[in-house]
């Protein structure tokens, strides 16, 4: 057989091996659902080297990741963890990557940056990182860190009043259009359920009982910091809300630091942070700190007091917490 130069083979790619090229390590984005998850996203998928790999990946995670998210999102952990499902993950991200250089996508892209402000059309390919964000890995992080235990997490937490009344205005919203009733599963462990029929005898709905908003605020922040603490990333990361809305600039240059990104990109990113946005993926007009006064009925806001007297010493851990170890 016929050996081409190697000059040869590395014009017409003919190679009996070709070139290893490891995957940069991928970052994960959740928090709360209405804590501003899509809202970093967008601003962090405008670096060259930070490619938002699809919505939220919910179906993937479901049938590739090991870990149920559609119709039920059970608590994983790292004794759940397995080859597979890392392999299975890694390999969906650099398809998704490798499809993402087409003309196509580019043009998809291009479409995204021009009419709503978000991403960018090109980027450094050869040093991309693939960036995921699902609110519904927030009771997953032993688990999602043991699969890629060299990768970032970052967590976003939000006040609870103000969540409490997006997630009602999200709830009431989706009730609205199909029948959709979310409710708590009896493990302390699991994130919301859904039902387009009735609630299951042993489960807590809303719209019906608006005190499951603030108790699964409490219930998934709380699970989420303690697994924060001793998830095996090799990076990790507390954004406030609070901050990121009050102090964007600041908020995203410290976050580009952190992730210790290509310092050729370093101008882009201090322009990104300069940029300051208005979120994008509020439910109602205002100011996203203070509406929840005005959203909110005074009994509402009543139970959320409630759960806070008889759930303190969690309350206080989850803002200690926050104080702590925050951006």
């Amino acid at each position: 057989m016929i050996k081409l130069p190697k000059a040869l083979r590395e014009l017409f790619g003919t190679h009996g091996e070709p070139r290893a090229t490891p995957l940069e390590q991928p970052i994960f984005v959740t928090g709360c659902m209405r804590s501003g998850t899509t809202f970093l996203v967008d601003k962090m998928a405008s670096h060259p080297q930070l490619l938002k790999i699809g919505v939220e990946l919910n179906q993937v995670w479901t049938d590739l990741g090991g870990a149920s998210i559609k119709g039920t999102c059970d608590h994983k952990t790292s004794a759940d963890a397995s080859p597979i499902y890392t392999y299975q993950m890694a390999r969906y991200f650099a398809d998704f990557i490798s499809q993402s250089q087409s003309l196509k996508r580019k043009a998809m892209r291009r479409y995204l940056k021009y009419y709503h402000g978000l991403g960018r059309a090109s980027y450094d390919w050869s040093h991309i990182v693939p960036v995921n964000k699902s609110p519904h890995l927030m009771n997953k992080l032993g688990y999602v860190g043991a699969l890629f235990p060299k990768s970032t997490l970052i967590v976003i937490v939000r006040d609870i009043y103000s969540h409490s009344a997006s997630m009602k205005f999200h709830f009431d919203k989706l009730h609205h259009q199909d029948g959709r009733t979310y409710f708590m599963e009896p493990s302390l462990e699991s994130c919301y359920s859904q039902t387009t029929t009735e609630v299951p005898l042993n489960g807590i709905g809303y719209p019906g009982d608006f005190s499951i908003i603030p108790q699964m605020w409490m219930r998934m922040n709380k699970l989420a910091l303690k697994e924060f603490e001793t998830a095996k990333f090799e990076r990790k990361i507390l954004v406030s809300y609070e901050e990121l809305v009050t102090n964007q600039q600041v908020v995203l240059s410290k976050l580009f630091t952190a992730l210790d990104l290509r310092d050729i990109h370093s101008g882009v990113a201090e322009d990104i942070a300069k940029q300051v946005t208005i979120l994008v993926n509020t439910t109602t007009k205002g100011d996203p700190l203070e509406k929840w006064k005005k959203q909110l009925s005074p009994a509402e806001i009543e139970t959320i007091d409630s759960v806070l007297l008889h759930q303190k010493e969690d309350y206080k851990f989850v803002q200690d917490f926050i104080q702590t170890h925050q951006l």
